[in-house]
């Protein structure tokens, strides 16, 4: 059996020692687990299991698997998603599934079932971690007494924006899909590479576990060297044996895009309050970040520089963060 454990802010109904079935479901993988509440402000996860998605053909025949697997029922479920949610249904941006509230609950018996966007359910666990779930790639502590934007690459491009309260109101986007901005040379030859060949980049079309393979292929082709068609992955630690290699180059300059798109973010939604970055690719990438321009690139805003210059920044290292802020919608305290 697999547990872990974290604090969880959230207050309402006491549902203490409820199983909830929740889940994190990407455009790869999908990961289900039990959660309970074990005490005031604290949540834990047991019996954590990842599928890889494009083994099964509907998200019903995973949840099915899993209760199966376990031989248990249970009452209610969180579900968090990467696509965005349309009444009580959730359409996947990058696969062909669409799920809604009522038929998971028809189908399993469910007395409550949330779906959410995965960077809202990104966002309601962030606010939870602990300090020492994050690294710090800018100083400064982040205030959700002002809107904070969470963003993060991994199969897509998420992005959320908290808003203060009590509760906090979480905001999803579809800011994936806005332009590509390229911020140097080597970016518009990027752009004007790839626009050859798709009708619209967005910076997800870049800043994603895809998006990572693209910029490879596209820097080889303007350095004219061989891009062995490598997988994410394969960039990634190909870039770790070699500071000379393109693979280098493409990881740098991934950071140093991640770092214009999150500046982006925090101008656009006025995060004054700070940025927080999640998704798995980040966590992949994030020992080259600092040998990056990330930091110049979120600060450089010309002459609106003075708005970001003491906002903030933190990366996700924590487990598990979107099935914790999955599991809050719906044990309170």
């Amino acid at each position: 059996m697999t547990s872990s454990r974290i604090a969880n802010a959230s207050s309402s109904v006491n549902t203490a020692n409820s199983l909830t079935l929740v889940g994190d479901i990407g455009g790869t993988n999908c990961r289900l687990a039990l959660a309970e509440r074990t005490g005031p402000g604290a949540i834990e996860l047991h019996h954590s299991k990842r599928y890889a998605v494009a083994e099964f053909e509907h998200f019903n025949d995973v949840v099915a698997d899993f209760l199966t697997t376990h031989e248990i029922n249970v009452t209610r479920g969180a579900f968090a998603f990467a696509g965005p949610k349309f009444d009580d249904e959730i359409r996947m941006t990058n696969l062909n599934w669409s799920v809604s509230e009522k038929d998971l609950r028809q189908t399993f018996g469910l007395d409550i079932a949330v779906v959410l966007n995965d960077f809202v359910a990104m966002a309601h666990g962030a606010t939870v971690i602990p300090d020492d779930g994050f690294d710090v790639l800018i100083e400064g502590k982040v205030d959700y007494t002002k809107p904070v934007s969470v963003l993060g690459p991994g199969t897509g491009l998420g992005l959320s924006c908290i808003l203060p309260g009590k509760p906090v109101r979480i905001v999803p986007t579809e800011g994936g899909h806005t332009s590509f901005a390229p911020g140097n040379d080597l970016e518009r030859e990027v752009l004007a590479f790839w626009s050859k060949h798709l009708p619209f980049v967005s910076a997800e079309t870049l800043l994603s576990g895809p998006g990572l393979a693209r910029l490879h292929v596209a820097i080889c082709a303007i350095m004219d060297r061989l891009d062995n068609d490598l997988t994410p992955p394969e960039i990634v630690s190909a870039a770790e044996l070699d500071k000379s290699s393109v693979a280098r180059v493409t990881v740098n300059q991934f950071c140093s895009m991640l770092g214009g798109f999150a500046g982006n973010a925090a101008v656009t939604q006025g995060a004054s309050g700070g940025v927080v970055i999640g998704g798995g690719v980040s966590r992949h990438i994030a020992k080259f970040i600092k040998g990056s321009d990330f930091i110049s690139r979120f600060k450089d805003r010309g002459p609106g520089s003075w708005y970001v210059k003491n906002i903030p920044v933190r990366l996700i290292q924590a487990d598990f963060v979107p099935l914790y802020g999955a599991a809050a919608m719906v044990l309170r305290d």
